[in-house]
């Protein structure tokens, strides 16, 4: 059975010693992925595991969900400049 790897963001988490177990050094910011062993969490920087065909999976949710919302944003842009918005009511998504 292969490693389960979780891919995760420094500024949202961190595991062990947070030294990469391919090139040795830290892991201060940015992506990088981890698995646990019985003794340790064993993270590893992104860099260092580019060739891992998660990390394109990842970018490419990312890119759907910047999509998604994006084109939301226009419908509601386009929603509120055809009828109006009720002056007391407050959308995130659609204030600018």
């Amino acid at each position: 059975m292969g490693k389960r790897y979780d891919y995760v963001d420094v500024a949202t988490c961190r595991v062990g010693l947070m030294r990469c177990c391919v090139c040795g050094k830290k892991i201060t910011t940015g992506q990088y992925r981890y698995h646990e062993t019985t003794k340790a969490y064993v993270p590893c920087h992104r860099a260092c595991c580019e060739g891992d065909p998660m990390w394109a999976k990842l970018d490419q949710e990312e890119e759907e969900r910047q999509a998604y919302e994006a084109a939301y944003k226009a419908a509601c842009d386009e929603f509120l400049a055809k009828w109006g918005s009720f002056p007391e009511e407050d959308c995130p998504y659609c204030s600018s």
